[in-house]
């Protein structure tokens, strides 16, 4: 009977390949990174950093009772790859402590090349390929989506394509020195945007509606890159490679900034909500991101603090949380 063995690619992308095996041979079982341009020296010094092969020991009878040390320690060695994306080139490294059996200060982590089969190269080349595709095409994504609102009318019709009824009401602007919050205010705009469910709904289907015109899904990618060979040669085989993109910036920031109508000025700077675009295999989640929003020129990782005191807060900001039953 077949086994579905998942190997992980990239940004969370899992590649499944058959295999009749229960678990690969340590060498089988490829740890992959990636460098912008590095040479091999480099090359061992970063995976010397990311997965030195773990230690075990054990205590063994001590002949003297002055001995303090009594364990005996044994490393699996671990067997990794670096691609270099500028030029292709892929090294394979092993990685081992020399003094098996000794004590762990005796052991030694060293490096040595190691030829790692010509279909595992070509599987790692794919999926980094993947991966370096699916972040530009997020990065498309949220230059795409980034706006900036000018009135309270953009912003409704952003979210579902209705303009806002027109109304003259405006919050109580006796001790609001010379701001006015009117829905086109900056702050209240954005406060209105943030605790609307509608807005950030909307932003999630417009992002996979974009998302749904990269390839897919990674099989389909693969399969463009004649992957299929490869999946059958490690499942054949029984390979399992992990591809690690630790170091890439993989999420990517879409912003909307609430500029407010020239009719209510802000004393403030425009009021910015920022979202976490973090793709996934088969859809893209949205966050949103506390630490780059500010209303009002609060940041929201400030603001949604119980401690804050709401009442140093500009006058609109105020209003738009009260209003938004954020604020007693």
């Amino acid at each position: 009977m077949n086994k579905n063995t998942f190997i992980p690619v990239g940004l969370g992308v899992l590649i499944m390949v058959s295999t009749s095996y229960a678990q690969t041979e340590p060498e089988k079982n490829v740890k992959a990174y990636s460098c912008d341009d590095c040479n091999y020296s480099e090359a061992e010094n970063l995976v010397k950093e990311k997965v030195p092969p773990p230690v075990e020991c054990h205590s063994k009878p001590s002949s003297s009772d002055n001995s303090t040390d009594t364990r005996v320690c044994y490393s699996t060695p671990v067997y990794a790859a670096v691609l270099n994306e500028s030029s292709g080139k892929v090294w394979g490294i092993k990685l081992s402590h020399s003094h098996q059996g000794e004590r762990p200060e005796l052991m030694e982590l060293q490096t040595s090349p190691y030829e790692h089969p010509q279909f595992v190269n070509d599987a790692i080349r794919s999926g980094y390929e993947y991966t370096d595709s699916l972040i530009a095409h997020t990065e498309k994504i949220a230059n795409n989506i980034s706006r900036t609102f000018e009135t309270s009318k953009e912003f409704n019709d952003w979210i579902d394509g209705k303009a806002e009824p027109e109304t003259d009401e405006i919050a109580d602007s006796n001790q609001l020195d010379d701001t006015l919050c009117a829905h086109d205010n900056s702050q209240y705009q954005a406060v209105k945007a943030l605790t609307s469910g509608e807005f950030e709904s909307n932003l999630q289907a417009t992002v996979n509606e974009q998302f749904a015109n990269f390839s897919g899904t990674s099989q389909d990618f693969f399969n463009d890159l004649d992957f299929s060979t490869l999946s059958s040669r490690l499942a054949e085989l029984d390979y399992n490679f992990t591809l690690s993109s630790s170091d890439k910036n993989n999420t990517k920031n879409v912003s909307f900034e609430f500029s407010g109508s020239k009719d209510f000025p802000s004393k403030n700077p425009p009021s910015k909500l920022t979202y976490t675009l973090i793709p996934k295999q088969s859809h893209i989640d949205v966050s949103l991101n506390p630490s780059l929003t500010h209303i009002g020129g609060y940041y929201w990782s400030v603001l949604a603090k119980p401690e804050v005191n709401k009442a140093e807060l500009p006058p609109c900001t105020q209003v738009a949380l009260k209003d938004h039953h954020l604020m007693n």
